[in-house]
Parts: C-alpha cells; structure tokens; sequence
C-alpha cells in the first residue's frame, strides 16, 4: 500500500498519537523520583507521606486502567483518550502548584488514573488498527517511546536541578511531561478514530464489576506502599481482600456484561501471558530502582551522571524494539525464553561481579551488563505483548491490554517492594550495601526465572473448536481456532 494513501497515513497519525501518550506518561513517571530531596524539605513532608507520594501513581494508574479498557471497548477511544489526558495534565498542574504533601499526593493519584485510563486506549487503538506483523512494529515503536523516555526524563531533570532555584526545582521538574500532554492531546483529537465500524452504541457495562475490581487494587496494594501499618491493618486488608474476591466472582457469574470477559478467563494463552509479563515486568523495574540507587550511594554519583550512565542500556533497548518486528517473524514464540534467558543470565553474573569486584571494574560491569540486558529487553516487549494481546477478541481489546498492563502494575509495586526491602537488609537506613545489592539482583533473577518457565509451558494439545463465542454484551465473535488464537478473516 503507498504511502500516501489516506487511511494509511490516519493509521499513521493516530499511532503518532499513541507514542506521545505512552512517552508523556512514562516521561512523568522517569523524573518523579528526582524531586524527592526538594520537595521534602519544602513540604516537610515526613518519610511516610514521601512514599505515598511516590506509589500513588502507580496504585491509581492500576484503578483506571480497568474501567477505562472497558469503556473504551464500549463508547470509542478518541473521547477517553483525551478525557485521560486531560484528567493527566489536571493531576500535574495539582502537583506543581501544591502548598502542601497532601496536595501533592492528590495531583498525583489524579494524575495516574488519567495516565491509566490514557493507557487502556493507546494499546486498544493498536489492536484495533493493526494486524499481524504491522501490530508487531507498532508495539515496537511504544516500545522504543517508553525507553526513550528513560533516556529524556532523567536528562531533562538533572538539567533542571542544575540550574532552577532549589525551593521551586521540583516544580519544574513536574512539569516537564505537560508541553508533550498538551501536544498530544491536540494530535489525538484529530486522529484517533472516535469509534471502530460496527461497535454497539448501548453495551452492557459492569459498573458493580469496575468497583470491586478498583476496590481489590487498593486493598492488595496498600500494604506495600505501606509495609508499617499494624497487623490489626494487615488482618483486615486480607479479610477485605478475601470477601471483595468472593463477591467479585458472585457477581461476574451473574452479570449479563461481565468484566472479566469469559473469552478472556477462560484463555490459557492469555492468562500464561499475563504471568509472563507481570514477573518480567516486576524485575526489570525492581532492578533499575536497586541499580540507581546503588549507583548514586556506592559511587556517590550525581544525578546528572547517573542518567548519562543508564543512557547507554535504555538506547539499547530501543534498538531492540526496533529489532523486534524482524526477530519476531522469524522465531515467533521461541524469542520469549531466549530473551528472558540472556536477561536472567546478565543479572546472575552482575550478582557474582558485585560480590567480587570493587570501584573501577564494578562499575564498568554495571555499565556492561546494563548495555547486555537492555537489548533483549527491547527485543521482549512488543513480542511478549503481540503474543498476549492476540488472545484478545473483536469488542475487548481495550479490555484485554488493560488487563496486561494492570498485571504488570501490581507486580512492579509488589517487586520494587519486596527487591527494595531486600537490598535494604543489614544497612543503615535506605542505604544499598553490595550485600543487599547481591541479595536483589538474585531476587529478581529468581522473578525472571518464573518468567521464563511460564513462557515455556506447552500450549494445550486439545482445544474447542468453537464456531462463535459472544462477550458480555452480546456481540457475536469469529470462530476460535484450536491453538486459541483469533482467526483473522
């Protein structure tokens, strides 16, 4: 198809559009930590209300990102796309002109759930738009827009701490993701489609169902945001947890639109993905907080250099997505464990080298293992994703992506807790001693190594053939072949 032909390049647009909400968001979340010295002592804000400061983000970023899957499935992406932003950029703005911590947390819980609600749509219109290996580039290109963000933000911040004044630093600082919110808002109201052809326009949604699902968030992630709270908290989260759960499933079985569609449930291949992800998603953030930190306390960096060290291993990373699409439809499924097997081999020998070496050749090996890993990671993502996401059937896209990235959430603020309260042991406070920095590098080893059996499991050798399947809102779906993958007609 020529380049110029005009559906081709609305396609084109709207993944632009895509890009710079996956980049905006990321960006956001790349710089917050460097505002945490400022900010404090600006705020007095105690340590408590820095961690929630911190974690919010990610907790509220996992409540939007259900319900808006699902109402985006149901009422077109563009008016969420950019609701989201805009929720996104009031968060912000909230967080900037804070007087106190408790504001600040405030803007930045409205800030992540725009982000999620943003997130849902952008995964949903690449599903929606592209098919085969051209969904395989695209998700290849989120892909280098997230690692390119770790690149940005980190610069953009030390940049900024250079050479604002340091009682309205971390002002600026969360500011810089707005002027890309602003821009790409602008482009998706141009050109991310309103609605697919065919779409119902009154579907069943599952209001009870979005509750309980944000409601059971909140309660399983709260305790690791906080690891202080009383075994009173502890004793009635799990009480909360359990009860939200057997109602939840009370209620799924009922629903005439069920949330957690049964195409979706019932998919081993989508919920083996889902596993997958969330373990190798969990590492990867777990590792780069444990390294940062090291690098700034064991080398006494700054934070300038910090971010020009870990450039190298995020550019990496980009030239794997690239990689991906050509690696993908050349050894398909057989890329997952050969990715997740270097990764997990780079960790392992980072965890003897910090054991071994000091100064000088400790550093060069952080930097080279870095280098090592960044590249499979690239090469991983969109693959994993494609692999996943092509579980997903006509009506639930959004629904699906929503999931996989909410499985990836919970397990990035679970990992980052227990691999941060690992390398935490047997030093003086929030110090990363080369024990503990051992100590978590084989945790989250151990976490890749989970990954990379699940990506292993044998499909089932028997599966229904159905002839039509019909999600919660009556819509009728194409036939199901037996490895589980949509047919595409």
């Amino acid at each position: 198809m020529a380049d110029h032909d005009p559906a081709r390049r609305a396609d084109r647009l709207a993944l632009a559009a895509c890009l710079g909400a996956g980049f905006a968001t990321l960006l956001d979340q790349a710089v917050v930590s460097y505002t945490v010295p400022s900010l404090s002592t600006e705020l007095h804000a105690p340590t408590g209300a820095v961690q929630w400061f911190l974690a919010v983000y990610s907790l509220t970023f996992g409540i939007g990102l259900v319900p808006g899957g699902r109402l985006g499935d149901a009422f077109g992406r563009r008016g969420l796309f950019v609701g989201g932003l805009a929720l996104f950029a009031v968060g912000a703005l909230a967080a900037v002109l804070a007087p106190t911590i408790g504001w600040a947390i405030v803007g930045r819980s409205v800030q992540g759930f725009g982000a999620g609600v943003v997130s849902a749509q952008v995964l949903g219109v690449i599903q929606d738009l592209f098919r085969d290996r051209e969904r395989v580039r695209a998700l290849a290109a989120y892909g280098a827009a997230a690692s390119a963000s770790a690149i940005v933000g980190p610069l953009a911040a030390a940049g900024v701490l250079a050479v604002a004044p340091p009682s309205t630093a971390w002002r600026f600082v969360l500011a810089i993701s707005l002027p890309w919110v602003l821009a790409t808002g602008l482009l998706a109201l141009r050109s991310v489609p309103a609605r697919q052809p065919g779409e119902r326009r009154r579907p069943v949604l599952d209001v009870p169902g979005i509750v309980l699902t944000a409601l059971l968030v909140v309660l399983v992630t709260v305790p690791v945001i906080d690891p202080g709270v009383g075994s009173g908290v502890i004793t009635a989260v799990v009480l909360g947890v359990v009860g939200t759960v057997l109602a939840l499933v009370w209620w799924e079985r009922r629903a005439r639109g069920p949330l957690f569609a049964p195409a979706l449930v019932r998919s081993g291949g989508f919920v083996r993905g889902n596993a997958v992800a969330a373990m190798w998603f969990g590492a990867g953030v777990a590792q780069s907080s444990v390294v940062t930190v090291f690098l700034l306390q064991g080398f006494g960096l700054v934070p300038l250099v910090v971010a020009l060290v870990l450039a190298p291993g995020a550019a990496a990373r980009i030239a794997g997505s690239w990689a991906s699409t050509r690696a993908h439809a050349r050894f398909g499924r057989r890329l997952l464990p050969v990715c997740l097997a270097v990764q997990g081999s780079g960790l392992v020998a980072l965890a003897v080298a910090v054991g071994a070496l000091d100064g000088v050749a400790l550093f060069a090996t952080v930097l080279g293992v870095e280098l090592v890993v960044g590249a499979p990671s690239g090469v991983f993502e969109p693959a994993m994703r494609h692999t996943t996401l092509q579980h997903a059937l006509p009506g639930g896209h959004g629904l699906a992506a929503s999931f996989l990235q909410l499985a990836q959430r919970l397990a990035a603020t679970f990992c980052v807790a227990l691999v941060t309260g690992v390398s935490f042991a047997g030093g003086t406070g929030v110090t990363v001693t080369p024990g503990g920095m051992r100590a978590a590098l084989v945790v989250c080893a151990v976490l890749l190594a989970g990954s990379f059996a699940a990506s292993v499991v044998p499909r089932g050798v028997t599966r229904r053939r159905r002839t039509q399947q019909t999600i919660g809102d009556g819509t009728v779906l194409p036939r199901v072949a037996p490895d589980g993958l949509r047919e595409e007609r």
